[in-house]
């Protein structure tokens, strides 16, 4: 049953006819939902109403008991611009979910590919910028800077684009995944080559920083702007959320300390060598340098920490830890 107040039907304006020569760029919107029915109507109103673009929305209900999938059913019967594809029959999960999407919703023929969580609020012009940055750069992806949105309306910015760093891709990624925008040949080629041929790639927890790590791996150019693109929001059921703050910021230590975030970079290097032939010596060089031991080469894994993250404070982190043994 459909919570009451989350009944209504959204009714967007369909785009206005334009002659071939002003035809808007077309967007596949791909997004995964999971008892967020209470953030749905928000999230895919902002999207409906995006500026100087054509969307279409694919959604993926990852077995939700709140009523999610029904809200989803109602809309789509009386939307053509949001579609609900099958449910899957692997087990659960946001990454895995986002690789079902990518792999079943018809996005070949649209001119590039949104990633989308189920509740955040899109500021009107994101998808009109990013695919013009992505156009302009000749990107394979552009990501961007968000404004964190709690309860009670504080908002802070939450800043990515410091400036990208030679191996930046294997240690994070370029920021919220429902920031992403995709050039379509390079999620072509993530789909058919790396989900479906590189060993490990379909395990990995992180698809957005699986999708960035891929297209740094393979030269492709990747834009993060500047100026936030949406109001992320922040409540007790985030995958991820924002790392804003002392405490978000000691729990993304204490990942590093205990050897999770370790174990991950590693498996991302081991992928990354699968992605890029041409990458295998340089890859294979940090994966060395990582799995040595002995105070020198702390010092030596030190001494390369400006080249593994992107902002100063991190950098500072991780040089820690390395020379403390934490890694």
């Amino acid at each position: 049953m459909v919570p009451l107040e989350h009944r209504r039907v959204l009714k967007a304006p369909e785009p206005a006819s334009l002659s071939a020569d002003q035809r808007r760029p077309r967007i596949a919107v791909l997004l995964a939902s999971m008892n967020g029915v209470r953030w749905l109507p928000d999230q895919i109103r902002s999207i409906l109403d995006q500026k100087g673009v054509e969307v279409q929305i694919f959604v993926s209900d990852d077995g939700s008991t709140d009523g999610s999938l029904e809200w989803l059913q109602l809309l789509t019967q009386d939307h053509h611009r949001v579609k609900l594809l099958p449910r899957r029959e692997e087990p659960s999960g946001v990454g895995s979910n986002f690789f079902y999407l990518m792999e079943h919703a018809p996005w070949q023929g649209f001119d590039a590919v949104a990633l989308a969580d189920q509740d955040d609020i899109w500021f009107d012009t994101k998808l009109e910028r990013h695919f013009g940055l992505m156009q302009s750069e000749q990107a394979g992806g552009v990501s961007g800077n968000v404004l964190a949105l709690w309860p009670g309306g504080k908002t802070t910015l939450v800043r990515k684009n410091d400036p990208q760093t030679d191996f930046d891709y294997l240690f994070e990624s370029s920021g919220p995944g429902c920031s992403f925008l995709l050039q379509t040949s390079f999620l072509q080629f993530f789909c058919s080559k790396v989900l479906a041929g590189v060993p490990g790639a379909r395990e990995f927890e992180f698809h957005d920083w699986l999708l960035y790590a891929a297209a740094r791996s393979l030269k492709h150019g990747w834009v993060i702007d500047e100026v936030p693109c949406m109001y992320y929001r922040q409540h007790d059921h985030n995958h991820i959320g924002a790392n804003v703050g002392f405490f978000p910021a000691l729990k993304r230590m204490r990942l590093v300390a205990n050897k999770s975030y370790r174990s991950r970079v590693t498996d991302l290097i081991e992928i990354c060598k699968g992605i890029s032939g041409q990458s295998v010596v340089m890859h294979g060089s940090v994966h060395r340098l990582l799995k040595r031991q002995g105070l020198w080469s702390r010092v030596l894994r030190a001494r390369q920490a400006s080249q593994f993250r992107r902002s100063r404070r991190d950098q500072l982190a991780l040089r820690f830890f390395f020379l403390m043994g934490w890694w």
